[in-house]
C-alpha cells in the first residue's frame, strides 16, 4: 500500500473546497489520509514482516507474535473486526486479562521511571500502600499493638480512575489476521498509556487522576485536587546543599536509611544544569565526578522547568486494573475507519509525604574542582 504523504495544510485545504453534499465523505477521507501517515511507517514494518512471516514460517517471537487463546480472538472478532453483532454500542467491552498482562508487563519496562514504581499486580482492583512504623518492641501481645500495625496500611483504589485515548486501526493491519492484530493493538495501547501513565505518576492532581510526585499529600485538598509541594532550594548536588537541605526529609532526621535516590527532571533541565552539577571539565573533557549519594538520573517532560524531584525508589505505588474500548454511538461516522476511545483504569500516590522533595535548581551550580595548595619549608 502506498501512502500519499500530504500536509495537514493540503488536508484541510481539501476538506473547505469539497462541494456541501460531499463534506461528510471528505471527513472520513481526510482522517483516513492523516491515520495512514500516522501508521504509514508501522504500517509498512508489519507488511514487510508478515511478507517475511508467511514465506519462511518463522517462529512468532522473532516478530512479537503469540498465540492467541480462544478468547482473545474472539474479542478481537468483537471489538476490531466488528464480526459479532452483540454490541450495542453503549458498552465497555474490556480487553481479555492475558492481553491486560502482557501490555502491563511491557509497560513496567517501558521507561526508565517505571523501574523505580512500586506496581500493584494486573487486573487487582484494591491493593494496600503499606509503610513500616514505630518499632518492635517486647512485651504483651495487646489490641494496642495490633491497632498500630493496621494504621500503617492504608488502601488504594485501582479502579476509580481512567486514562482515556483514540485509537486507530487501519485496514491493512486488520487484513493481516488476528496475531498481528494482537500485535498493533498492544503497541498502540503501550504507546498512548507510556505517556499518559507517566503523566499522572509526576503531575497528577489527584482528582479523577493519580497523585503525583510533584503533589503535596498533607497539603490543603481543594474539590479533589491536591496542591503542588514547596520547592526546596538547592544549589549543589553536594553535601552542603543537597546533603543539607533535602537529606534530612528523605532520610528521616536519620532514623531511615537511604542509598539510592531518584533525581528526575526534564530532559533539558538534565543536559544543562545537572550536567554541569555533577561533572568537572579537564583537558581530556568533561568527567563524571563521584557522588557522595547513589544518583540515579531519570528524564520525563512533565517535571517543569528549573524544577527536579528527589524519589526515594519504589516509594509510589501504581496499578491498572484493567483496559477496555468504549463503543459510543458519538464516534459512528468514525466507524469505518475502526476508531475506538480506549480506557485504562487505575490509580497510584506515594507511600508517604516525606518519599519525595520537590527541588528549586533555578540557580543550581556547576561542580569547580577545588584545588588545594600545600606550602612545604626547606
Amino acid at each position: 500500500m502506498k501512502i500519499d504523504k500530504k500536509t495537514i495544510e493540503d488536508l484541510v485545504k481539501e476538506l473547505n473546497e469539497a462541494p456541501a453534499e460531499q463534506k461528510s465523505e471528505k471527513i472520513i477521507e481526510t482522517i483516513q489520509s492523516i491515520v495512514d501517515q500516522e501508521y504509514s511507517g508501522l504500517i509498512n514494518q508489519y507488511q514487510k514482516e508478515f511478507e517475511e512471516y508467511s514465506a519462511s514460517k518463522e517462529n512468532d517471537k522473532k516478530f512479537g507474535l503469540r498465540s492467541l487463546t480462544e478468547a482473545e480472538k474472539q474479542w478481537i472478532d468483537r471489538a476490531i473486526k466488528q464480526e459479532d453483532s452483540s454490541l450495542t454500542g453503549k458498552e465497555i467491552d474490556y480487553l481479555p486479562e492475558t492481553t491486560v498482562s502482557y501490555i502491563f508487563e511491557d509497560l513496567k519496562t517501558a521507561h526508565p521511571l517505571f523501574q523505580y514504581i512500586d506496581w500493584a499486580p494486573a487486573g487487582v482492583q484494591k491493593w494496600f500502600l503499606s509503610e513500616r512504623s514505630g518499632k518492635a518492641t517486647w512485651g504483651k501481645l495487646t489490641r494496642a499493638i495490633v491497632d498500630k500495625i493496621e494504621a500503617g496500611i492504608e488502601p488504594l483504589n485501582l479502579d476509580v480512575n481512567s486514562l482515556s485515548a483514540f485509537m486507530f486501526v487501519p485496514k491493512a493491519i486488520i487484513n493481516m489476521g488476528y496475531k498481528w492484530i494482537d500485535k498493533f493493538v498492544r503497541t498502540v495501547l503501550l504507546e498512548v498509556n507510556e505517556e499518559g501513565i507517566e503523566e499522572g505518576i509526576i503531575a497528577g492532581n489527584g482528582k479523577e487522576a493519580p497523585i503525583g510526585l510533584l503533589k503535596d499529600l498533607k497539603g490543603s485538598v481543594q474539590e479533589g485536587v491536591y496542591p503542588d509541594k514547596k520547592a526546596v532550594e538547592i544549589t549543589d548536588l553536594g553535601p552542603d546543599s543537597f546533603g543539607a537541605k533535602v537529606l534530612p526529609t528523605l532520610n528521616r532526621d536519620g532514623k531511615r536509611n537511604v542509598d539510592t535516590i531518584v533525581i528526575i527532571a526534564n530532559q533539558n533541565e538534565i543536559d544543562t544544569k545537572i550536567y554541569k552539577a555533577t561533572h568537572v571539565l579537564s583537558f581530556n573533557g568533561y568527567i563524571k565526578a563521584d557522588n557522595y549519594k547513589n544518583f540515579v538520573y531519570v528524564a520525563s517532560p512533565f517535571v517543569p522547568k528549573n524544577k527536579a524531584i528527589a524519589y526515594l525508589p519504589k516509594k509510589y505505588t501504581c496499578g491498572i486494573s484493567r483496559m477496555g474500548i468504549d463503543f459510543s454511538d458519538h464516534y459512528k461516522f468514525l466507524e469505518q475507519l475502526r476508531t475506538y476511545a480506549i480506557l485504562t483504569y487505575g490509580n497510584g500516590r506515594l507511600k508517604a509525604n516525606d518519599d519525595v522533595v520537590v527541588l528549586d535548581i533555578t540557580n543550581l551550580k556547576a561542580l569547580k574542582p577545588i584545588v588545594q595548595t600545600e606550602t612545604v619549608t626547606p
